[in-house]
């Protein structure tokens, strides 16, 4: 089954509307599809409007095959009417619905304008796979390959010989010139707390990794992350180690930015996951109750995973339900001299 439906429009539109509002990691997948329109099509043959949520904005700005980016004005029905007025005044040679959501729908209808590619969500063999542990076919493609799929066809394709620029490379900081000090960054949180690996088994990395090493080390944290981590081991760590740095409260495109100059990240299954892959830092990620057929595991070729095939993964779609075995095991059970042996296999490459 094709993850996109198509109408007649020109073979070559100019100007394309993406409509994707969130998530973060999400969108720098979204980004990776983009960033190789652009690649294959050359300057100046389409020009790519997204249509996003306004925190997202700003980072999208950056994404190379993206030239606007228009932010959704708020929220509620009145949010939506305001947007598909803008929307209005503008003529669009292909619109795509890259969330396939219903506030995505309804902003479709108030435009007037059916979407000539839609993305497929196969929410329905998710939750199969759920319920029986049978994967449809159509589980194979990752979120990568879906977003990919939206664009097929509108330019030639790339050599599978050249290597794809990660669609931030531009928030990379420039490092020409200055002493190679190896930084290794950490994002110990996740939006839902059953997606984290235990913060004391990030704690043991960091002391193994600081005790073997040079340089430093950076902890990511989301808005939303003090709560758990303000005293706990991974803070108390930090403020008795200045190799250890905490960042927090900073913009998406500093953290951006900062990721670009770590060696690897070291993440759960989150959003600074896809970030850091896409100025071009690979990761070593932890996958518990989420799993490779959701479709959001690393694409870097140097990036690695660690996972447990436990017999209830997955058991969410998105981390959100509570362990019912109530020990996590399927993050407990994957230990830090595991993911400390595998970061050092990355470094070898």
């Amino acid at each position: 089954m094709s993850t996109v439906t198509s109408q007649t429009r020109p073979e070559t539109p100019r100007e394309i509307l993406v409509v994707r509002f969130g998530s973060l990691g999400d969108l720098c997948l979204l980004g990776w599809a983009l960033a190789r329109l652009s690649d294959r099509s050359g300057e100046g043959e389409f020009r790519v409007t997204l249509v996003t949520k306004l925190p997202f904005a700003p980072l999208m700005e950056n994404m190379r095959g993206i030239h606007r980016v228009i932010p959704l004005p708020g929220s509620g029905p009145g949010a939506i009417v305001r947007l598909a007025a803008e929307l209005r005044q503008s003529s669009w040679d292909l619109v795509i619905d890259a969330h396939n959501i219903l506030r995505g729908h309804l902003l479709l209808g108030m435009m007037v304008r059916r979407p000539d590619r839609r993305l497929a969500k196969d929410t329905a063999a998710r939750l199969t796979f759920m319920r029986t542990g049978h994967a449809r076919e159509s589980l194979k493609r990752t979120m990568h390959d879906r977003f990919e799929e939206l664009t097929a066809g509108l330019a030639p394709a790339l050599d599978e010989d050249i290597r794809v620029t990660p669609p931030l490379a531009s928030l990379a900081a420039d490092q020409a010139g200055e002493a190679a000090e190896e930084i290794l960054g950490l994002a110990p949180g996740a939006q839902w707390d059953t997606k984290r690996w235990p913060e004391k088994y990030f704690l043991d990395l960091v002391q193994m990794h600081l005790k073997d090493k040079s340089g430093t080390v950076r902890i990511f944290l989301g808005p939303r992350e003090d709560q758990w981590f303000t005293g706990g081991p991974l803070d108390q760590a930090a403020q008795n180690d200045s190799r250890i740095r905490i960042i927090r409260g900073r913009s998406l495109v500093e953290v951006a930015t900062l990721l670009s100059e770590c060696s690897r990240l070291v993440t759960n299954d989150s959003g600074l996951l896809h970030v850091a892959e896409a100025v071009g830092t690979p990761v070593l990620a932890f996958f518990g109750p989420t799993v490779r057929e959701f479709g959001y595991y690393p694409v870097l070729a140097g990036s690695r995973e660690l996972e447990k095939p436990l017999d209830c993964r997955p058991c969410s779609r998105n981390g959100k339900r509570p362990c019912h075995r109530g020990d996590l095991a399927c993050l407990r059970d994957i230990r830090p001299t595991e993911a400390y042996a595998l970061l050092n296999a990355m470094e070898e490459k």
